[in-house]
């Protein structure tokens, strides 16, 4: 066989696949093509199988999420139990018929599902996980997280899957069970399946939890990396199992596929974002456009490429979520987020109830197996703990470090999903003779080395989602992890206070309304907020709660105050990015830090010395002058919202000094904290102001327009609430105002 022609990538092991000395459908019991094809299109009606799955798995989907939401069991690993379980019955006939009726079409739709290629099953589903993940991470936190899950997700997964592939060789080689597998490119590709992380369940349950932001982060980014490394070095091995040898150095073609992955979905990102940045407040248009970028980013670093399109998808996330989120416009953001969130949701419902019947359906297994699924169970969990030991020495003084209590999430956390199974399934539609031939066993063995590896992957998969998925918040309370700090308690209990107090009021005022005054307001009392518990008194409750945390709650209502400007429109998309930037730097200090150290943030609104020259003299004045108006509009936005932003803290301050029991010395210190920043800013303008008159005056009509143009905004969205024009009217006076908007928009960049 030619081995110039192997390519790293998923589109060519359908053709690897595809040959077949053995019938190997007959041999892992799945139904010939024209069985399926007479069962499944009877009367030459086309086959819709699948898609009577697509609705039966949505609902099952929603129901699960509205019915079964205050079950400790994570969503995803309910739909693993329910895949599984509608495998089962599916496979015994129970839903052949019912009675005299002939229910087949619904046995039918469960084994199209089961029998699913896992070539679409990437290329549906993989864009939408992957990207929806990358695009929902916060990018200052995980560029602070980065170092750590590179370090996770590259060497550790290289020492997982040896570790990995030395357990299950030694299993073989000591006849104790897995006959067949002393066989290292087997091993090694078993663990570069089994060693990939997918902890969908673990983030959704930390976020809903309210654990740390910095955890969760550190877990999904080396979900997302490692599943682009193991899919590389899984690829590599596959070829030769597959009797389709790459010759290629194994380490270049690794950084070759890698850093190619991550170059593509970068570009794209970029482009992407400069496209988006020239559309305004079209949500179709916007979320139509990062749809086809996520699939056509994946496609061509796969498909074209041959790269790696897992890292790809990451980048164009990182990129979008991240370095463009600012280019989206204000009011699709919100809406951006929600449909993939709702993507995302639908793929999971999918993929696990896919992953479930797959496994009930098409894994062949001996009580031995279950012996060897015990073990290779403990097994990797006692390599990763091993992997987290070795690499914790680099990693707990790293970014944001990781703390002992962390780290034992990090391990029991490390759940295996779906990617694997896909993969697991791509090995069983290896030729039989193909890999007999390469692994020097009969074709009868390698059948069963193959049921064996779909059979040990789709059991792990399972056993982490049941087990470590569902235990995995008591392990975090246990820890400590989703304990709150004396200020956040604090915080909360006087929101509560303040819900209950402000319910009691307005029921005294209903009491006036001669409509209601018959009203049983003993009734009514029962439906509003009960008084929170307090153990301590609030007095010294509040004085406990040290200087930081109120730093840390004044940066919190500065960031507030920018995106509510970005949103008014006052804000340009740069310079938000820059002042919420600055404020993640000085609160990942954790409160620790003066106010007023901003000097990073006063350096970027100085234009540079070589720009001012040259927009004075020289054949480069013109295009310099522009560079610098819009460099300096940038930064009056940017200064005035910071004036704007401390102006809000000292409103802040003062509801410190009547409830939160703030001494006299720690409100004078915030205090002079907060008024030095804000006299920098005004400095700034005044400078900019006294300097360049003429730039200052430009920018002043821009700030007006934005302005009268955020009035009229309001103003149109008055009008339609009081019923002086109808959604028609509004919506002709909304594109006119767009249009407008975005040609002054234009002038910023």
């Amino acid at each position: 066989m030619n081995s110039s022609s192997y390519k790293i990538t998923f589109s060519n092991f359908e053709s690897i696949t595809s040959t077949s000395h053995v019938n190997t459908e007959t041999e892992l019991n799945i139904p010939d093509e024209n069985i399926l094809s007479s069962k499944y299109q009877a009367h030459n009606s086309p086959d819709t199988s699948m898609l009577f799955f697509i609705i039966i798995a949505m609902f099952i989907g929603a129901s699960t999420r509205h019915l079964l939401k205050k079950i400790p069991i994570p969503f995803t690993a309910l739909l693993l139990i329910f895949g599984i379980v509608l495998g089962v019955l599916t496979r015994i006939g129970a839903f052949e018929t019912w009675g005299t009726v002939d229910v087949s079409f619904i046995s039918n739709s469960f084994e199209s599902a089961a029998h699913f290629d896992p070539h679409l099953l990437l290329y549906i589903f993989l864009p939408i996980l992957v990207f929806e993940a990358a695009f929902a991470m916060d990018l200052h936190t995980f560029k602070k997280s980065a170092v750590n899950a590179v370090i996770l997700a590259v060497p550790g997964i290289v020492i997982a899957l040896v570790l990995s592939a030395t357990m299950v060789y030694l299993l073989d080689y000591f006849n104790f069970g897995l006959p067949g597998w002393a066989n290292w490119s087997l091993a090694l590709m078993f663990g570069s399946v089994i060693s990939a992380t997918d902890p969908v369940a673990v983030v959704a349950l930390l976020k809903d939890l309210g654990a740390s932001k910095k955890l969760s982060t550190l877990i999904e980014g080396e979900s997302l990396l490692n599943d682009g490394t193991a899919i590389v070095i899984f690829m590599v091995f596959f070829g030769f199992i597959s009797g389709d040898i790459n010759e290629t150095n194994g380490f270049a073609q690794f950084m070759i596929v890698s850093f190619g992955g991550i170059g593509i979905g970068t570009f794209i990102g970029w482009l992407m974002t400069r496209w988006i940045s020239n559309v305004f407040n079209d949500s179709m248009v916007e979320i139509t456009i990062v749809v086809a970028a996520t699939y056509l980013t994946f496609y061509l670093a796969e498909h074209f490429m041959h790269v790696s399109g897992v890292l790809a998808l990451v980048s164009l996330g990182i990129m979008l979520g991240g370095y463009g989120k600012s280019s989206i416009s204000p009011k699709v953001e919100h809406f951006m987020h929600q449909f993939w969130e709702l993507a995302g949701f639908i793929a999971n419902c999918l993929i696990f109830l896919i992953v479930g019947l797959v496994i009930a359906s098409r894994t062949e297994f001996t009580a031995n197996d279950f012996l060897m699924l015990g073990i290779v169970y403990v097994g990797i969990h006692v390599i990763r703990a091993i992997t987290i030991t070795v690499l914790y020495p680099f990693m707990k003084n790293t970014g944001y470090g990781l703390p002992v209590k962390d780290a034992v999430v990090v391990w029991y956390g490390a759940l295996r999903g779906a990617i694997g199974l896909a993969l697991a399934l791509i090995v069983v539609g290896i030729d039989s003779q193909a890999m007999a031939d390469s692994m020097n066993l009969t074709v009868k063995e390698a059948v069963i080395v193959k049921n064996q590896f779909l059979f040990l992957t789709a059991g792990i998969v399972t056993l982490t989602l049941i087990i470590n998925a569902t235990t995995i918040k008591a392990l975090v309370s246990y820890l400590g992890l989703l304990d709150i700090s004396p200020a956040k308690a604090e915080m909360n209990y006087k929101a509560n206070m303040l819900l209950h107090d402000t319910s009691e009021k307005k029921i005294k005022k209903l009491n006036n309304d001669r409509y209601l005054k018959n009203a049983n307001w003993e009734e009514v009392r029962k439906y509003i907020p009960t008084i929170p518990q307090h153990k301590e008194n609030q007095q010294i409750a509040s004085e406990i709660i040290p200087l930081a945390d109120k730093r840390i709650k004044l940066l919190e209502k500065e960031k507030s105050v920018y995106w509510n400007r970005f949103t008014q429109g006052m804000l340009s998309p740069e310079s938000v990015l820059v002042l919420i930037e600055n404020v993640a730097e000085m609160m990942d200090q954790n409160g620790n830090l003066s106010l007023a150290d901003r000097q990073d943030l006063e350096e970027s609104w100085q234009s540079p010395r070589w720009l001012i020259k040259l927009s004075k003299k020289g054949i480069l004045k013109s295009w310099a002058h522009d560079m610098l108006t819009k460099q300096m509009i940038r930064s009056y936005d940017s200064s005035v919202s910071f004036i704007d932003a401390q102006d809000a803290c000292l409103a802040l301050l003062k509801s410190f000094a009547i409830n939160e029991g703030v001494s006299a010395n720690e409100l004078h210190l915030l205090e002079e904290e907060v008024n030095q920043n804000k006299l920098q800013g005004q400095v700034f303008v005044r400078n900019l102001r006294k300097n360049h008159p003429i730039i200052y005056g430009k920018i002043a009509t821009l700030q007006a327009t934005r302005s009268i143009l955020y009035y009229e905004e309001k103003t149109i969205e008055r009008l339609k609430s009081k019923g002086l024009i109808d959604d028609g009217e509004a919506q002709k006076m909304n594109q006119n105002l767009a249009e407008r908007t975005k040609k002054m928009r234009n002038k910023c960049v």
